[in-house]
C-alpha cells in the first residue's frame, strides 16, 4: 500500500490503520521520511533564527550609531511686500530635481522653478518663505521638496508653503549634500555630522565604536546595502551591516578631498580634487580588516569636481566645465585613455558639476544649467551636444551676488561693486546699464559718487587704485606711480565743499581727497600731488580701511585704532588703552543727523559725543562685528551692516530695530540710500528697501 493511498483514506480510523500496517512492513522508510521531514523544519527554523538575528544585530548596530536630535520645525510665513525688492542673480546653480511636473534648481540666489520646457516659471526668495537664498542641496523625499542652504539649515516645501527645521545642540547649519534612501532623508552637514531623518526625528549618524562624527560631507551615494560618504578632507566612509569602514591616501585615494562616487557592477569608482581611484567594492571590507591598500589609482586629474556613470562610461567634471570619460570596461586595464569631451563651455564658467536627473544627463555651474541631447554621447565619440535650460543668464541684474560695494550717481543709477566680478550699473528700476571689469577694474572695494551734487562722477577704490568713471563709464586711474604709498585702496573720502553736509575746515580745504590704503593715509586733491601718512606721522596703524570728513577734521579708521586729522596732523588717537573703544579694528565711519559714529570689527558701534568721547551701543545690539562700506544715514536713521543682519537706529526715538527677515542674506555687506530708499548690499544680492517700510517699523 502506498503513502498516497494512506492520505488519501476517507477516515481517520483508517489513516491510523494505514500508518500501523506500513509501520511493521516498512519501517525504515517511514523513518526515513519523518528524518527529512524533521532536518528540514530544523534548518527552516535555524535560519530564520539566523535572519533574525542578523536583522537584531544590525538594527542595534544601527541605533547604538544614532544619537536623537533635538529640533525646531516652523512654518515660514512670507513677507510680500511691495515696499521691499530684491535683485538677485539665479545663475550659480548648486542642484536639479524634478519634483511636481516641475524642474526645481537651486542657487546662490534662491529657489527657482522651470516648466519641463525649461522656461523660467518662478522664483522663490526669502520674502516667499526661504530662510536665506545661498541653497546648496535638493532632494524629494516624503512628498515633499527638501532643501539645504549655507547657514540656516534645512527647509521642506510642498509646492506652496515652506518648513524650516533648525537643530538646537549643534551650532553648524551648513547642509552640504541629501540623499533620499526609502523611508529616511540622509542629510550630510559641514560641521554637524550625517544626519537621518525618517519623516519625524533626526537622529546623527556615527561611525564606528568610537563613535565618530562624520564632519565635512561632501556626497552620499548608495549601492544596495552600501553606504558611501564623501568628505572634504577626510577621505571615504562605507557603512555595510552595521560596519564602518574609513579609506584615505593612505588606502590608495587620489585625495582625501572626496567630489564624487559612483558604484555598481562590483566596482567602486571614487573622485577627489586630485584624481580617479578604483577598487572591487566586494572587497572592501576583507581590505578594511587586513588594511591592505584597497585602491589604485586610475588617473591623476587635478581639480575635479564630481562623478557620475553614464551609460558604459564614466563621466567627471573640472571646476571651470571641462568634461572627461573614461571607458568602464578599460578601467581593469592598467593604463586607462581619458578623453576630453569639447564643448563650447563659457571662459568664465566655474562651480560646474554633472548631475543625472530623470536619467537624463545635466551640467550645472556659476553660468547656469545645460541638458545634454538624446543620444549624443556614445563611445568612441568625443563630443557633447548641450542645451541651455531655462535661458538663466538672460535678464539676471546682477553679475554676482556678493555686493560689498554700492553707490548711487547722480543720475539715480545703481552702482554694485564686487571684489572678483568688477561692477554692474543698473538703472533705478533694476535693469542692467551696464557690466564694467579689466583688470584695473575687478577688485572692487568701495564706491562713492563724486563731489557736489553736479559732478556725474563715480569713484571706486580698487586693489589696482583709484578709478575715476564719468557719465559715459569712461575710467581714469591713480596708481602707485601718481603717489599712492599703495595700489590696494581700500576707502576714500571726499569733501562736499564748504557748506557740504560733512563741513569743512582745514583738512578738507587742504586736503579734499582722502585714500585709505594699506601703507597709510593719502591726501590731497584730485588730479593734484599726494602726500602720505603712516605710523611715522602717528597713525595708529599703516592699514587704514576707513575715512570720513567730519565737521572741519578727517577720521581715519585702522587696524589699530581711530585717528582724528586737522590739516596734514593727527591730533588724537582712540584706543582701547586710551578710551572706551574696545576693539581696535575701526571698519567703518558715518555721519548721521550731525553726528558721527564708528563701526568696529567684533566691538560694535560706538558714536563719538560732542565731548570728543566715545559711547558704545553695545547694550543695545551687542558686540556685532560691522562689515567695511555697510554704515549709511541721513538725519533720521542710521544703518548698519553686521554678519547678522542690520540694524536701523532711529536718530530722535534712540531706538534700535533689527533687520534680518527682509533681506536675502544674514551678511550685510554694504549700505547706502537715497531719500526713497535704503540699499542693501549682502552675499545674496541686494534688497531695496522703502523707507516708508522702516519708519513704520
Amino acid at each position: 500500500m502506498s503513502i498516497k493511498r494512506i492520505i488519501n483514506t476517507d477516515t481517520p480510523r483508517a489513516v491510523g490503520r494505514g500508518v500501523v500496517k506500513l509501520f511493521r512492513t516498512r519501517p525504515k522508510l517511514l523513518l526515513c521520511a519523518a528524518g527529512l521531514c524533521l532536518l528540514s523544519a530544523l534548518a527552516a527554523a535555524l535560519w530564520v533564527r539566523e535572519q533574525a538575528r542578523r536583522s537584531l544585530a544590525d538594527e542595534r548596530a544601527r541605533l547604538a550609531n544614532q544619537e536623537l536630535i533635538p529640533f525646531e520645525k516652523r512654518a515660514r510665513a512670507p513677507l510680500r511686500r511691495s515696499e521691499i525688492k530684491f535683485w538677485q542673480n539665479t545663475e550659480a546653480t548648486r542642484a536639479v530635481v524634478r519634483f511636481q511636473d516641475s524642474y526645481f534648481a537651486a542657487t546662490d540666489g534662491g529657489l527657482v522653478r522651470y516648466a519641463p520646457d525649461g522656461n523660467n516659471s518662478r522664483h522663490y526668495t526669502v520674502l516667499d518663505g526661504l530662510t536665506e537664498s545661498d541653497l546648496t542641496a535638493l532632494a524629494v523625499f516624503d512628498s515633499k521638496l527638501f532643501i539645504g542652504t549655507r547657514s540656516e539649515g534645512l527647509l521642506s516645501f510642498d509646492g506652496e508653503r515652506f518648513e524650516s527645521y533648525r537643530w538646537l545642540d549643534r551650532k553648524a547649519q551648513a547642509v552640504t549634500a541629501l540623499l533620499a534612501d526609502g523611508g529616511r532623508l540622509l542629510v550630510g552637514t559641514f560641521a554637524g555630522g550625517l544626519i537621518e531623518f525618517d519623516g519625524r526625528r533626526f537622529t546623527e549618524l556615527r561611525a564606528g565604536a568610537e563613535r565618530v562624527r562624520l564632519r565635512a560631507v561632501n556626497c552620499l551615494t548608495k549601492d544596495g546595502p552600501r553606504l558611501y560618504v564623501g568628505t572634504f578632507d577626510n577621505g571615504l566612509w562605507l557603512l555595510e551591516a552595521g560596519r564602518w569602514l574609513h579609506f584615505q591616501t593612505s588606502d590608495g585615494l587620489a585625495s582625501d578631498r572626496v567630489v564624487g562616487i559612483a558604484a555598481g557592477g562590483g566596482q567602486l569608482f571614487v573622485a577627489s580634487d586630485f584624481g580617479l581611484s578604483a577598487a572591487a567594492s566586494g572587497g572592501l571590507q576583507e581590505a578594511g580588516a587586513s588594511r591592505a591598500q584597497s585602491f589604485r589609482t586610475l588617473a591623476t586629474l587635478p581639480a575635479l569636481t564630481s562623478l557620475i556613470a553614464y551609460g558604459d562610461l564614466l563621466l567627471l567634471s573640472k571646476d571651470d566645465g571641462e568634461l572627461l570619460a573614461l571607458d568602464r570596461e578599460a578601467t581593469a586595464r592598467q593604463s586607462v585613455a581619458v578623453k576630453n569631451l569639447n564643448w563650447p563651455r563659457p571662459s568664465d564658467l566655474s562651480g560646474s558639476r554633472l548631475a543625472l536627473v530623470d536619467d537624463e544627463l545635466w551640467l550645472l555651474g556659476s553660468r547656469g544649467i545645460w541638458r545634454a541631447g538624446e543620444d549624443t554621447l556614445t563611445r568612441g565619440r568625443g563630443r557633447l551636444a548641450w542645451t541651455p535650460f531655462g535661458r538663466a543668464g538672460e535678464g539676471q541684474p546682477l553679475t554676482t551676488n556678493v555686493i560689498n560695494a554700492i553707490a548711487l550717481d547722480r543720475a539715480g543709477n545703481f552702482w554694485a561693486g564686487n571684489f572678483r566680478r568688477g561692477i554692474d550699473v543698473l538703472s533705478p528700476d533694476g535693469k542692467k546699464l551696464t557690466h564694467l571689469e579689466s583688470e584695473a577694474v575687478r577688485e572692487i572695494n568701495f564706491l562713492r559718487s563724486g563731489a557736489g551734487a553736479k559732478d556725474p562722477a563715480v569713484l571706486a577704490a580698487t586693489s589696482q587704485g583709484l578709478v575715476r568713471f564719468d557719465a559715459q563709464f569712461r575710467a581714469t586711474g591713480v596708481t602707485k606711480s601718481d603717489g599712492l604709498p599703495s595700489n590696494s585702496v581700500m576707502h576714500l573720502a571726499v569733501s562736499e565743499g564748504r557748506g557740504g553736509a560733512t563741513g569743512a575746515g582745514p583738512s578738507a580745504a587742504n586736503f579734499p581727497l582722502a585714500l585709505a590704503t594699506a601703507r597709510g593715509l593719502s591726501l590731497g586733491r584730485p588730479g593734484g600731488k599726494l602726500r602720505s601718512l603712516s605710523t611715522v606721522q602717528g597713525l595708529p596703524s599703516d592699514q587704514v580701511y576707513t575715512a570720513l570728513f567730519f565737521r572741519g577734521a578727517l577720521f581715519a579708521g585702522t587696524l589699530g585704532g581711530l585717528a582724528q586729522i586737522d590739516a596734514d596732523r593727527i591730533v588724537r588717537v582712540f584706543k582701547d588703552s586710551n578710551s572706551k573703544l574696545t576693539h581696535n579694528w575701526v571698519t567703518g565711519l558715518c555721519a548721521a543727523g550731525g553726528r558721527l559714529f564708528v563701526g568696529t570689527y567684533g566691538g560694535g558701534v560706538f558714536e563719538l559725543t560732542a565731548s570728543n568721547e566715545l559711547h558704545s551701543f553695545s547694550g543695545e545690539i551687542g558686540t556685532a562685528t560691522i562689515n567695511p562700506n555697510a554704515m549709511w544715514g541721513d538725519d533720521e536713521l542710521l544703518f548698519v551692516g553686521t554678519l547678522d543682519g542690520a540694524w536701523v537706529f532711529d536718530l530722535r526715538l534712540q531706538k534700535w530695530t533689527h533687520l534680518r527677515d527682509e533681506l536675502p542674506a544674514r551678511t550685510v555687506l554694504s549700505v547706502a540710500g537715497d531719500d526713497r530708499y535704503v540699499y542693501f548690499g549682502t552675499t545674496s544680492g541686494v534688497a531695496r528697501v522703502e523707507k516708508s517700510y522702516l519708519n513704520g517699523m
